[in-house]
């Protein structure tokens, strides 16, 4: 008898299974069914369920299609049971979204126990293989939870390191508090202020004892020691190889030079902004000064003859003059032709003694200042003279600037210090010699050298020259 031959798989579109072809030898034949009668009883796929809430709802077998029991009945094909599975996934992973928007990540997901206790349909276990294999050690019939358990597990540890990272990051942004590197530094700065004094002690015991100078301490691996010894680096003393007279002095003149240096240095950067216009003042004929005064008496020459002044042109010298720089005060500026006073004489005709016949070389009484201020109060009627000051001059002109005060300014009036102005008596001051110049002009002034005219030139001749018969004789 000739073997069987295999014979070709036949594939009903009815059924998704193949027909054995042992099968088919070995049993009869039976009718098989018209295709219009299999079309008409085979089941619709049923419509996509709705959206729900629950879990359980959606992992329910009624939305995947169960395999109907034997090869006659008909069963779901792979491409439908792959559409179930997916829209199963979609529900799924909103109902994950929700979840995990409403709770904490450190919280353990609610949902590795609902996943992993869905039962597959046996349609979708050659989608998921680990369903169907078995591992190595497997016992037959044993239930299969090792892979739901691992799956859990992973869920839980990547739960535990999100929240890991995210402490973490927040750990990062954490700073000492600042009582606490209050603390840290002041004791640190005690410590280096101990090192310090024992180390100043050993140099002035160097300094006592010639013999042991430059003998450094064992700092060692002490930063503390290594920052005090750097600190008292400029204390540090000189090493001398043989200790005379001269090298005494030597030490001696260097110290003490320091030391002066350190003080003079510390008086000229006291100098304030008036001291230094002082001190340039008093140098007239330096480089400095000398363009500077030549190019302020240009621009004098194109004024008129009595100008307003916005501003004092030595400030200094205003200021201990009586100047402020407030309301009230006020500055002019006034130039005087040099020379003496020639005698208004027709002629040269005097008509006196011989002793009173000069014209030309006659000196006027009161300095060019005091004629200055006089100017200056006649323009300025309203106002008081306080002082003047030389500022220039040239082979024409000597240049003065007045300070002048307003008696009805109430800044003026209701300041002790320059209030006193205001009365009537000093009216005109300048033209009756009451000004420091005018003064100086009627030998006026304080000391022993002023005895003899404590009333002016003219009344103490008189004084002196008039015979007093009132005492009693």
């Amino acid at each position: 008898m000739a073997p069987l031959t295999r014979k070709r798989k036949k594939f009903d579109r009815d059924n998704n299974g193949a027909v054995d072809p042992i099968d088919i030898d070995s049993e009869e034949p039976g009718p098989t069914p018209s295709p219009a009668r299999n079309c008409a009883g085979r089941k619709r796929q049923s419509k996509r369920p709705q959206k729900r809430e629950d879990i359980t709802a959606v992992a329910k077998s009624g939305n995947v299609i169960s395999p109907v029991a034997g090869n006659k009945k008909t069963r779901a094909s792979t491409f439908e049971v792959k559409q179930s599975m997916k829209r199963t996934a979609d529900d799924l992973k909103k109902y994950i979204k929700t979840e995990m928007s409403s709770k904490s990540q450190t919280e353990k997901p609610p949902l590795i126990e609902l996943v992993a206790s869905v039962e597959m349909s046996g349609d979708t276990v050659h989608l998921f293989p680990y369903l169907s294999s078995a591992y190595p050690g497997k016992a037959v019939g044993s239930s299969d939870n090792v892979y739901e358990n691992a799956m859990g597990l992973v869920a839980e540890y990547r739960a535990v390191a999100r929240e890991y990272s995210r402490l973490s990051e927040g750990s990062s942004t954490a700073k000492m508090p600042s009582w606490l590197r209050w603390e840290k530094d002041s004791a640190d700065l005690d410590e280096l202020n101990k090192r310090m004094l024992t180390q100043a002690t050993m140099l002035v015991e160097q300094q006592v004892v010639p013999s042991s100078i430059g003998v450094e301490p064992d700092t060692g691996e002490d930063d503390v020691e290594q920052i005090a010894w750097e600190l008292l680096e400029d204390a540090h003393p000189r090493k001398v190889h043989r200790l005379t007279r001269t090298n005494l002095s030597v030490i001696f003149v260097h110290h003490f030079s320091d030391y002066l240096h350190r003080n003079l240095a510390s008086q000229t950067a006291k100098m304030g902004a008036l001291k230094y216009v002082e001190e340039l003042q008093k140098k007239k004929q330096s480089d400095l000064m000398s363009f500077l005064l030549r190019v302020r008496c240009w621009e004098y020459r194109q004024l008129n003859v009595i100008h307003r002044a916005s501003r004092p042109s030595r400030p200094d010298k205003a200021r201990r003059l009586g100047y402020k720089a407030k309301q009230g005060y006020v500055i002019y500026r006034v130039r005087v032709r040099r020379g003496g006073r020639k005698r208004p004489a027709p002629k040269g005709a005097t008509y006196g003694k011989p002793t009173n016949q000069g014209i030309n070389q006659l000196k006027y009484q009161r300095s060019l200042k005091a004629t200055a201020e006089e100017r200056v109060g006649r323009r300025c009627a309203n106002l008081r003279v306080l002082n003047s000051y030389w500022i220039n001059q040239d082979s024409t002109y000597k240049y003065y600037e007045v300070i002048l005060v307003d008696p009805q300014h109430k800044a003026i009036r209701i300041d002790p210090r320059i209030n006193w102005i205001v009365n009537p008596v000093h009216k005109h001051r300048e033209a009756r010699g009451l000004t420091a110049t005018g003064k100086k002009s009627r030998g006026l002034n304080k000391g022993h050298r002023y005895n003899k005219t404590s009333a002016g030139r003219r009344k103490t001749w008189l004084r002196h020259n008039t015979t007093s018969l009132w005492r009693y004789r």
